[in-house]
């Protein structure tokens, strides 16, 4: 796993990282909140080019932009858990025909003008025993996006949602180019 800082615009650095730098034949992910420690052999045999950086409450889709952008990184799809899913709808509204695909994990609510401009698929993913962050989420989310699977999980919780990560790579690989 390669690691480096990136110094942005204003001055400051997000510490990114990146499993397989320059490769362009692998699928780039951009993971917000999701552990990939698990993933990498499902990554491997998907051929998945991980690339992540620590969130903080300031970092924005501005940012994450600026991370692909350095990766020179031109398609990609978005994994993001909790506020990381909110993120990843922001990134992909303002970065378009870039994103190829976005998946969420029990996502918190961006605003919902934001929302019109994702027009690739999105798998809402959200468990319905979460007391964190409610199933009703993503049911709206659904309702308000363009190209929407939600795919809802009975007894599975804020955290244990992220066991069907593995499932969500593969339905990337069915939703990306």
């Amino acid at each position: 796993m390669f690691e480096t800082d990136l110094r942005l615009t204003d001055g400051r650095a997000l510490h990114v990282y990146d499993s397989a730098p320059c490769d362009d034949g692998r699928l780039a992910v951009v993971t917000l909140g999701v552990p990939t420690d698990d993933l990498y052999e499902a990554g491997e045999w998907l051929g998945i080019r991980w690339i992540s950086c620590d969130l903080t409450s300031s970092t924005t889709a501005a940012d994450l932009a600026a991370v692909v952008d350095a990766a020179c990184v031109e398609g990609f799809a978005l994994m993001g858990h909790a506020e990381g899913g909110a993120l990843a709808l922001r990134t992909a509204a303002l970065l378009g025909d870039r994103v190829e695909a976005v998946v969420t994990f029990a996502s918190t609510l961006p605003a919902e003008f934001i929302l019109t401009a994702v027009d690739g698929p999105v798998l809402l993913c959200h468990g319905l025993d979460d007391v964190v962050v409610p199933p009703a989420n993503s049911r709206w989310l659904a309702s308000r996006l363009a190209l929407p699977t939600l795919d809802l999980h009975p007894h599975l919780d804020h955290t244990t949602i992220l066991t069907q990560s593995e499932p969500a790579l593969e339905w990337i690989r069915d939703h990306t180019g």
